[in-house]
């Protein structure tokens, strides 16, 4: 089977923080030259994308700004699109820039957390979006929890658990969730980021292709492969990241990847000439 083009998870695959993974560099060079376009798929919303991009490009990896799309652009346009925030009320932002900096692309009105109670208490906030922040604590958190027991729309563009560092595993938007989720005795009230629908929906628009002609990269099975898989595109598992071959074979059929692969390059094979 040969992919016309490339939807590329980034941490774990591209990358594990300020590193490279191993031939993440050659291997989306040589999909460059086959003259395939590649799409970073990315549920780790803390960031602009063109930060992103610039961080791609300082590794060696050629990379423009509109080729990155990450959970909470998707978030945002699904609030403008199916859940307007009524005259007068706001969107709660928690989490890295990249949350705020989406909402306000789609120009979806925003409370920042420490603004919060200044300008009218938990009543003003229509909707929470939730994604991941280094920077964000237990303040923000709280405000979050206000909101949504007060009966805000719950968006989180995430809920992977970890998030590869050069360290190791570290706690990530899923893990944030989860507080605010046990804090309120809720569950978010919608999902954006793989393996959910919309963030597929929206890259296969942005790519212009139909999703048998794009090839998934991850290293998760849970997010990466089964969203992918349901949404009808190739998938590749690469070994760069959170999952194995052990997981592999532990996995259920919907978490199968189409291929597994040490690295990227070797998957050069199913480039379309």
């Amino acid at each position: 089977m040969t992919y016309r083009a490339l939807l590329c998870d980034l941490d774990g695959v591209v990358y594990r923080g300020a590193t490279a993974c191993e031939g993440a560099v050659e291997g989306l060079s040589a999909a460059r030259a086959a003259g395939l376009p590649i799409l970073f798929l990315t549920n780790n919303a803390a960031r602009l994308p063109g930060e992103v991009a610039g961080h791609l490009r300082a590794l060696g990896v050629e990379a423009h700004t509109d080729e990155v799309l990450n959970s909470s652009q998707v978030a945002a346009g699904y609030l403008r699109r199916h859940h307007p925030v009524p005259a007068g009320r706001y969107v709660l932002p928690v989490g890295g820039p990249g949350v705020t900096a989406a909402l306000d692309e789609q120009g979806i009105p925003v409370v920042e957390p420490s603004e919060v109670l200044r300008r009218g208490g938990s009543e003003i906030v229509a909707a929470v979006v939730q994604g991941y922040g280094a920077a964000v604590g237990w303040a923000e958190l709280a405000e979050a929890t206000y909101a949504v027991a007060s009966g805000a729309y719950w968006v989180a563009t995430n809920t992977d658990a970890t998030l590869p560092t050069e360290r190791g595993q570290a706690p990530g938007n899923g893990s944030l969730v989860a507080a605010v989720a046990h804090a309120t005795g809720r569950q978010p009230d919608l999902v954006t980021g793989k393996p959910h629908a919309p963030a597929f929906e929206i890259a296969l628009q942005r790519l212009g292709l139909p999703p048998e002609d794009v090839l998934m990269i991850g290293d998760r099975l849970d997010t990466d492969i089964e969203g992918a898989r349901r949404a009808g595109l190739g998938t590749a598992l690469v070994l760069t990241g959170v999952h194995g071959h052990a997981d592999v074979e532990a996995a259920q059929r919907a978490q199968q990847p189409d291929h597994v692969v040490r690295t990227i390059p070797d998957l050069a094979g199913h480039w379309a000439a």
